[in-house]
């Protein structure tokens, strides 16, 4: 069982401590490169970057960004094996190995539900402030640095919460309800300093951040592995960078869709529940996740 899996190995309490000191300092290296590329275009203004911290709308600055969570991925994976003594599978999943394809499934599903409400809140809502901004040189080189580094991002934060803290907290706590909510909580708040929370406002979007750390903590947990949120995240991600960007969202991207005034709803919070609960259903209509529904203790 996956959750069991966490008492192999070294727990003590200053191990979980200094790891994720490392992994937070590894990340804060590697993002050297990405603030040195954004000073430069901002002509080396240092009080302009320092005021506004902001990302310039380039394939390699998305690329720079990315390359953060690449050496977040190696960070974790050297404390795993080399403080903890663990297995780095075992943090992953409770199979004898990681199920590609119940990955592409979550992903294949999450992305349908994904388009679909696009589809209705464009297709079947206001456009008018929506602009087609497609280029075929800069969207196929989103693409391609998308394929490339979205995986480590989404992996990097999938291990960090649903694998390696979900099994610190089940140990902590001795309830797998208490490391979802947990982990959900700190998912979320940690997206606190992206710009979408300082533009629309915490109350309004930190709901959606938590109710997606908690649908991809119940989906780990019920699925015994992190395979299904990984492509449940990896879809939300990848096509939330290719198909509508705006001015405050966290990855500047060459997107098809410029939307010049975004707006958020407190029943974006409610959909995202929905979503989450129909993506659970889904799931396990196809892989039985038998009593586990049930006695989710």
């Amino acid at each position: 069982m996956f959750l069991e899996k966490a008492k192999n190995g070294n727990n003590q309490w200053y191990f979980y401590l200094f790891t994720i000191f490392v992994v937070f300092l590894a990340v804060q290296v590697a993002s050297f490169p990405l603030a040195f590329y954004a000073i430069l275009n901002t002509k080396g203004d240092l009080v302009s970057y320092a005021e506004n911290l902001a990302i310039p709308q380039t394939n390699i600055a998305l690329a720079l960004t990315l390359f953060t969570f690449v050496v977040g991925v190696f960070a974790l994976l050297f404390c795993i094996v080399k403080i903890h003594r663990k297995k780095w599978l075992d943090t992953l999943t409770g199979r004898k190995r990681f199920d590609v394809k119940r990955a592409i499934f979550g992903a294949i599903v999450w992305g349908i539900l994904s388009l679909f409400l696009i589809f209705i809140q464009y297709g079947l809502g206001d456009n008018s402030h929506l602009q087609f901004q497609f280029n075929p040189g800069q969207f196929t080189g989103m693409v391609l640095v998308l394929i490339i580094f979205m995986p480590f991002q989404v992996g990097f934060e999938e291990w960090m919460f649903r694998g390696y803290l979900m099994q610190g907290s089940a140990l902590l706590f001795q309830r797998k309800w208490a490391a979802v909510l947990v982990t959900g909580i700190i998912f979320g708040l940690l997206h606190g300093a992206n710009p979408e929370v300082k533009q629309f406002g915490f109350w309004l979007t930190m709901p959606q951040y938590i109710i997606m750390g908690l649908t991809l903590g119940v989906i780990t947990v019920l699925d015994d592995g992190l395979e299904l949120a990984f492509g449940l995240h990896f879809a939300n991600n990848f096509l939330s960078a290719i198909t509508v960007t705006h001015k405050a969202s966290a990855l500047q991207t060459h997107a098809l869709f410029l939307d010049t005034q975004p707006q958020v709803s407190p029943w974006d919070g409610v959909v995202m529940l929905v979503c989450g609960l129909i993506f659970i259903w889904i799931c396990h209509q196809k892989y039985h996740f038998g009593n586990k529904l049930l006695k989710f203790s």
